[in-house]
């Protein structure tokens, strides 16, 4: 059986990392399996660019496109703005519209490969209208829920928006979006190109399958929930005092996680720094707290806060992020909304409890009190609660993220999981085939 995978890059965020482990584990287990992308940033061999070559003609009309966004947004800046000409919205969550394509359709048609695999396809890897011209069988992991919404990535949640949902339609645009409506216009060519192809989904948390199967696009499909693989030969355990000398953290104090503080003045922005950065400043006793963070750290965010605390910067080495988190007492996840996140994944195998907001398919990750803490929605009093009780308990709840990540994220049922979706869908496609 040959797979091929699609994501728009093999490094750096959530969907790369899940499709460059799925990929390789595939390999290891009798699937010839390759993952096509746009930047290739590793050295592995079965990651393959697919950036099609253009030619002067076509790199001279992308730059004359360029200058007219460019015009335009420079209008814009200057406040010579014409409403119905933009599309404006307070949702901070990342739009879509994939009207271009990067990658040939007509050779990934006329390839050998058995099935074909979309992870994270946005930034113009493939076009809406290109995704239905692809012939081969189509599986498609949503590391978020852009598939079935509009040029939203997840279901607007911060707008009260439920038009994934009911549709887009003219009446129920949010009063807070303005100008051209940028997620009905991209609802409308999925409808038109993608609502009756056959594509079977994957979901990487049970939250994400039932979005699915609520929205008015493709409630009818076929969707399995398959979590997502990580590496444990990597994220695993280790001696926590070792770690905090070799990072050069201190051994005395309660160490919290933390992914990048930035946006931290945007109570809407998707990662929650915002909340992060208050609970932080409710903290009592701040000089018993050290806070690590996974990443970068504005300048607003270091002169606001009174906990002493690492930034780590952009961090590609599996090997050191595990050192991170096992530096640490409790990793929070003040996210607004997740699909299945990573961060979470990775802590609990290295045994490291979670204090999290209860949104999305977090809870297929921490069970409350058991292995973490699930704070209500946006509470920041609740989240300080989570913190305390997750270091307080720690012990209990350390062994219990460890048996969690053994019973239900065993990589090698996640990959048997993947052949029988593929077997499945190439056993019909074959019967119908003979029927006809």
């Amino acid at each position: 059986m040959k797979v091929l995978h699609l994501n728009y890059t093999d490094s750096g965020g959530g969907s790369a990392i899940a499709s460059l482990n799925l990929v390789e584990a595939q390999n290891k287990n009798g699937i010839e399996a390759k993952l096509g992308v746009i930047k290739k940033k590793t050295n592995f061999h079965f990651v393959i660019s697919l950036l099609k070559k253009r030619n002067f003609f076509v790199k001279l009309l992308n730059g004359v496109v360029y200058t007219i966004q460019y015009a335009l947004s420079y209008i814009k800046v200057y406040n010579f703005d014409f409403p119905c000409l933009f599309f404006k919205t307070t949702n901070s969550i990342l739009h879509s519209k994939n009207n271009k394509t990067l990658i040939d359709v007509n050779w990934i048609n006329n390839s050998d490969f058995d099935i074909i695999h979309l992870h994270w396809i946005n930034a113009d890897m493939i076009s809406i209208k290109d995704i239905a011209k692809i012939k081969k069988p189509i599986i498609w992991t949503m590391h978020d829920s852009w598939p079935f919404c509009g040029a939203e990535h997840h279901p607007n949640v911060l707008e009260n928006d439920d038009r994934y949902r009911m549709g887009y339609y003219k009446y129920n645009k949010p009063k807070s979006s303005k100008g051209i409506d940028l997620c009905r216009n991209v609802w409308n060519k999925k409808k038109k190109y993608l609502q009756k192809k056959d594509i079977v989904f994957i979901s990487p948390s049970t939250w994400e399958r039932d979005c699915l199967k609520q929205s008015k696009l493709f409630s009818e499909k076929e969707c399995f929930v398959i979590p997502n693989i990580v590496q444990k030969n990597v994220f695993k355990p280790f001696d926590k005092l070792t770690i905090r000398k070799l990072l050069n953290i201190p051994s005395d104090k309660k160490v919290l996680g933390f992914g990048a503080a930035y946006d931290i003045d945007n109570p809407k922005g998707i990662k929650g720094s915002y909340y992060l950065l208050q609970l932080l400043q409710n903290q009592p006793l701040p000089d018993d707290y050290f806070l690590v963070i996974f990443g970068s750290v504005s300048p607003s965010f270091s002169s606001k806060i009174t906990v002493p605390f690492f930034s780590s910067g952009f961090i590609s080495n599996p090997y050191i992020m595990a050192q991170l988190y096992n530096a640490c007492d409790c990793f929070i996840c003040p996210s607004l909304i997740e699909n299945l996140p990573t961060t979470c994944l990775e802590s609990i195998c290295c045994g490291v409890p979670v204090t999290a907001f209860n949104v999305g398919g977090t809870k297929d990750i921490i069970e409350h009190k058991v292995n973490g803490y699930l704070a209500t929605p946006y509470d920041v009093e609740d989240l300080k609660t989570g913190v305390d009780y997750c270091i307080s308990n720690y012990r209990e709840l350390s062994e219990n993220c460890l048996k969690k990540a053994e019973k239900d994220f065993d990589n090698n049922i996640i990959v048997q999981k993947h052949i029988e979706v593929y077997e499945s869908i190439l056993s019909k496609r074959t019967s119908r085939n003979d029927l006809e």
